[in-house]
């Protein structure tokens, strides 16, 4: 990916947002497994639950199996057929099995949310720390964990993969264009690259912005056809604006013709705006 980005004049390095989804198409074994995403639950369950904040498997659970209130066409039912992983045959996908997938592929912790009974604030401690006695992370007192032990449920948090909340969310969509990129090249093509978010910067002495690529995608064709090289701009909700569009345009134009061919490709979780449809007619 560097080689091919000298070619058009920039230095291309992995941004924090694409280290992040490199973790994630990791954690869930590959872009075939980011098909999870498509649930509109899970990505709410993402988003409402920041870093910092613990909830239950009840809670959980009904946020994947409700309704989308941003966009209530959207529903659980039409998931109930999608493959995430072996299950038997003719039973549908569930909410509860979804969770644990998610669990499993360590993209939230398990753990437990306490109260100590000095300072009386509460303290969500993981699995893999948790003792009958522990020390509060809060005033430093240690106390006895046996009754709210017993008393008590799971708690479960987003992982680091998923903690820094703004890359987490942004790569959500990154993960997903990739997936159906997958889906429909696969087979029919020999030779697939791909990177997650790069950041771009002109080399000295050329005309061109410092900005940033969702992902990249790469077709690989034996000669003399050109290669294959796909910009992309993936968003959650948020809007693609005419400096996005700009960018990308330039860097796609800067690529030497002779060798490769260039797309652009603007993707979005949401539905495209007027305003989006005519920018991406430029």
């Amino acid at each position: 990916m560097e080689r091919i980005f000298d070619m058009a004049g920039f230095v291309a390095k992995p941004s924090s947002a694409g280290l992040v989804a490199r973790q994630l198409i990791a954690r869930v074994g590959g872009l075939q497994g980011g098909r999870v995403f498509k649930i509109p639950g899970v990505r709410r369950l993402i988003k409402t639950h920041g870093p910092m904040a613990s909830f239950n498997k009840r809670t959980a659970l009904q946020l994947i199996g409700q309704k989308d209130p941003d966009n209530p066409s959207a529903k659980f039912d039409a998931h109930q057929n999608l493959y995430i992983e072996p299950r038997p045959h003719g039973k549908k996908l569930e909410p509860g099995a979804i969770f644990s997938y998610l669990v499993e592929k360590g993209l939230f912790r398990i753990g437990a949310e306490l109260t100590c009974p000095s300072c009386r604030m509460a303290n969500w401690i993981a699995l893999d720390t948790l003792k009958q006695r522990v020390i509060c992370d809060l005033c430093g007192d240690d106390y006895d964990t046996t009754r709210q032990l017993v008393n008590g449920e799971f708690h479960y948090r987003r992982s680091g993969i998923l903690g820094a909340e703004r890359n987490a969310q942004g790569a959500v969509p990154v993960v997903l264009t990739l997936q159906q990129l997958d889906t429909n090249f696969h087979g029919a093509i020999r030779e697939n690259l791909y990177s997650p978010s790069l950041d771009l910067e002109p080399k000295s002495g050329i005309d061109q912005p410092k900005c940033e690529t969702d992902f990249v995608w790469v077709i690989v064709r034996p000669y003399p056809q050109r290669t294959v090289v796909i910009l992309s701009e993936c968003k959650d909700q948020g809007p693609i604006d005419a400096k996005d569009i700009n960018n990308l345009r330039r860097v796609a134009d800067a690529f030497p013709i002779k060798r490769f061919e260039t797309f652009v490709l603007l993707s979005k979780l949401s539905l495209f705006t007027p305003e989006e449809i005519n920018l991406a007619k430029t």
